[in-house]
């Protein structure tokens, strides 16, 4: 028997969704909520089974999701959480599956489509619908083409031009003419952004990019 839990904040879709995984063979759902706060409740009163998979709502009321995936991955460690929602953007779905989400699934007019979600998940320990997977693969694409430059401002790839080119504080701040503490503002916020401590890593990394 393949024990569901579901924490949806749309009753009537949380209503559907429980009525449907009951009805059918091999498959019971153990709890439902509307909320966290409400799961919580009854897990702490040890009013539920332990799930195999569950059903996880990523925006709530109060507790989001997202935020309640810790919570449960700690009280429940085997069972799998899915995130099922109407949300499908790149950010979501990749912070949900750090947070220690096991799959990642669209809300759709067929409920037969929960079920497959659970046949997928229990088969493979994971699931990711194919929209979701299309738009994780293009993101990582992206990422891929873009350079460290592309997270800097305008200014900060002045400075690191200038640092390309050996140029020591005075001189950048004379080409650009600003100050040596503006030059020295702009090389920290560099460093941070790119986990650095000092010119030489950045020289590091500028060779490294352009040997790439």
């Amino acid at each position: 028997m393949v024990k569901i839990g579901i924490i949806e904040d749309n009753i009537f879709m949380l209503k559907s969704f429980r009525d449907y995984i009951n009805s059918t063979e091999g498959m019971m759902v153990v709890f439902s909520c509307i909320s966290m706060e409400e799961a919580k409740i009854q897990i702490e009163k040890k009013n539920v089974q332990t799930p195999d998979i569950i059903f996880l709502d990523i925006f709530l009321p109060g507790e989001s999701g997202s935020e309640g995936i810790p919570y449960l991955a700690t009280h429940f460690p085997n069972a799998k959480i899915i995130i099922l929602t109407a949300y499908n953007e790149e950010k979501l779905i990749l912070h949900s599956i750090k947070q220690g989400a096991s799959g990642y699934a669209l809300k759709t007019a067929k409920l037969s489509d929960l079920i497959e979600v659970i046949h997928q998940t229990i088969k493979n320990g994971a699931f990711l619908d194919e929209k979701s997977i299309g738009i994780v693969i293009k993101g990582l694409q992206n990422k891929k083409n873009q350079t460290f430059r592309d997270m800097l401002s305008f200014r900060e790839k002045e400075i690191v031009a200038l640092v390309e080119k050996g140029y020591s504080y005075k001189q950048m701040s004379e080409q650009l003419f600003v100050t040596t503490y503006a030059v020295n503002y702009h090389l920290k916020n560099i460093y941070k952004k790119l986990g650095i401590h000092s010119k030489s890593e950045l020289l590091s990394r500028i060779m490294e990019e352009d040997r790439n």
